[in-house]
């Protein structure tokens, strides 16, 4: 068994690496073709967007069989693996949500596959490949999902049998939710379905329908439990769909859509970016040259590690790649300062982790940006560089209070040496080329040389010219295991993209927006207690969810409301995304909170209490943002 999915992850991770490779390569080579040829290679975005759709997919199923998917519980390793049950009731809950997850799995591959066939010609072709071809990682993923996860529950554990059996149960009423797809399929494949399964869709349309409220509490209670927030939300999507009556595959279609949309390219784009400089000496380089620039006056080490967090985050997104990757160095270039005790250490690399995420090239404001752009339906003059620009003032406040706080809570040293030019220069010059990567991104998107996604893989192909030729740090065989080391976080953050998208559509399509915005607007009259309201909910939001699937799942319903209170789209867009960065480090179940009870090795309530007062910092931050919208529009 072993030696089979050990075959089944390389190929795997072969799929994936040369899909991302093709995500990579083909926007430069179109850009290239465009401005020096006046052509463009044919169907290159078509090409693009589906080989990402194949990286979303295959590297899910990496991201089950790694266990690597986001979920509310601490129950799994950030690394991956089973703690194991620590009693009977514990692992009962567990059985409980694996199974649950299965359930959502199963049912979203039947919706899938149901799809390919009624959703796309067998005459449409990408190049010489039929466009079905690429629609089939769908399928393939959500079924190498649920059977990765029952295979890993409760492994190494005494009541690993027993957990692998309830898990297995979730393929029965996985199939059970999405009958209507078997029944579409059967219909297909035989001309027309047979009548026990037109009976069978019926009565579970109308038993769902009876037990909708409760189905949605069991997903929760599943999510809460260690069920992947993923699993969650697309079982409730599907929930919903079958309850009204609706296509069930209109959720994968929806996926699909999104995926393949186009600017979504560039967030693994950017993500890769981030794992080539944190999986190299880049990091390394980057707090050296901070180090002589800035460390050498009291506090200056702080002001190091959160520039440093910044930089990092502002490429990786929220995916807590910054504290894995340079936590531990970071805490301990802090301690050994002598300026800092540990627990003031931890408790600023913890809460630097996400404070990049108002920075281009950020995959949280081009999440926002993309789903608001359709929400706001251009109305508004609204789109992702108008977001990214007002953007700036806020996150380089927070930036700055953050910095403010390390240098203020630094203890005072006598044998703080001066600062020397000459070394300085001498850091920078093996960074230079690092330091670049910024600083190009931001030139290329704010002067309109290049789409998203085709700076996304410029940043790539360049990070990887310039750690594998310039500093020999990477060779290719280095560069191919850097990629496949990527792709189950890549594809937990794509995966619940797409899970998120087919709850999104529900919410939009049952005018749910229009009619909470009228019921909150007829309980609160005034823009300031609103906004007090407002902030409270995406503290609660941030700490739950995750930032994707929040602005997916909760910005439909709150943009209306929004705009009946007269909020600037750029200045509520800053709102709900720095309230969700603030949420990774509210607790009790702050995403950082966990990641950061991983990296140092300390349990969470330490944790917790060494973020506090970088937490409040950052809530400081968060109000003058939200009642100063001047803030946010001065440069938009």
């Amino acid at each position: 068994m072993k030696g089979a999915f050990a075959r089944t992850r390389g190929v795997l991770e072969w799929v994936g690496v040369l899909s991302l490779a093709a995500v990579v390569l083909l926007p430069l080579a179109d850009n290239i073709f465009a401005r020096f040829f006046w052509s463009t290679v044919p169907q290159a975005a078509d090409f693009t967007n589906h080989a990402l759709l194949v990286v979303a997919f295959v590297s899910a199923a990496l991201a089950s069989l790694d266990r690597r998917h986001l979920s509310l519980s601490s129950t799994e390793s950030p690394e991956g693996g089973s703690k194991g049950a620590a009693s009977p009731l514990a692992g009962s809950a567990a059985a409980f949500a694996d199974a649950v997850a299965v359930t959502s799995q199963t049912a979203f591959f039947w919706a899938s596959l149901a799809l390919v066939p009624t959703g796309f010609s067998a005459s449409s072709r990408i190049w010489f490949i039929p466009v079905w071809v690429f629609a089939l990682a769908m399928p393939a993923g959500f079924g190498f999902m649920a059977l990765f996860a029952i295979a890993g529950a409760g492994s190494g554990t005494a009541r690993e049998a027993p957990r692998k059996s309830i898990a297995a149960i979730g393929l029965a009423a996985g199939s059970l939710l999405a009958v209507s797809s078997i029944r579409n399929l059967a219909g297909l494949a035989f001309g027309h379905a047979p009548a026990f399964l037109d009976a069978l869709s019926t009565a579970v349309q109308g038993g769902v329908g009876a037990a909708l409220v409760p189905l949605i509490a069991i997903f929760v209670a599943a999510a809460f439990l260690g069920a992947p927030l993923f699993s969650s939300l697309s079982g409730i999507a599907l929930a919903l769909f079958v309850s009204g009556g609706s296509y069930i595959e209109l959720a994968p279609s929806e996926a699909y859509a999104l995926i393949k949309g186009g600017s979504i390219t560039a967030i693994p784009l950017f993500a890769t970016a981030g794992f080539l400089l944190a999986e190299t000496g880049a990091g390394r380089r980057l707090v050296g040259v901070l180090t002589e620039l800035v460390g050498w006056f009291r506090g200056g080490e702080a002001i190091v590690a959160v520039l440093a967090c910044a930089f990092f985050t502002t490429f990786t997104g929220a995916n807590g790649v910054t504290i894995l990757a340079l936590g531990g160095i970071l805490a301990t270039a802090l301690v050994d300062s002598g300026s800092y005790t540990e627990k003031r250490a931890r408790g600023l690399v913890a809460g630097s982790g996400a404070i990049g995420l108002l920075l281009p090239p950020s995959a949280a404001v081009i999440v926002y940006g993309i789903n608001a752009q359709f929400i706001y339906g251009g109305g508004e003059g609204f789109d992702v560089v108008k977001l990214f620009k007002g953007a700036l003032i806020p996150g380089g406040i927070l930036i700055i209070a953050m910095c403010a706080a390390g240098v203020v809570m630094a203890k005072s040293r006598p044998e703080l040496r001066r600062p020397s030019a000459r070394a300085a220069l001498r850091a920078l010059k093996p960074a230079a080329l690092e330091l670049l990567v910024p600083i190009i991104a931001a030139l290329m998107f704010f002067t309109g040389f290049a789409s998203l996604t085709e700076i996304g893989a410029f940043c790539v192909l360049y990070i990887a010219i310039v750690e594998g030729v310039v500093k020999k740090e990477l060779d290719l065989k280095g560069l191919v295991a850097v990629a496949r080391k990527s792709l189950p976080v890549l594809g937990a953050t794509l995966i619940i993209l797409a899970a998120a998208r087919g709850l999104s559509y529900y919410i939009i399509d049952a005018n749910i927006p229009a009619v909470f915005a009228e019921w909150v607007s007829s309980k609160i009259e005034s823009r300031f207690a609103f906004i007090v309201a407002l902030n409270g909910l995406l503290l609660v939001v941030g700490c739950l969810m995750d930032i994707y699937s929040a602005i997916l799942v909760v910005a439909p319903l709150l943009i209306p409301l929004a705009q009946a209170y007269g909020l600037d789209p750029v200045h509520f867009g800053i709102i709900f995304i720095l309230n969700l960065a603030v949420g990774f480090l509210t607790p009790p179940v702050g995403m950082n909170l966990f990641l950061a009870s991983f990296a140092f090795k300390k349990p969470l309530a330490v944790v917790v209490k060494d973020v506090l007062p970088f937490l409040a910092v950052q809530i400081a931050v968060l109000l003058l943002v939200s009642y100063v919208p001047v803030l946010s529009t001065a440069l938009k």
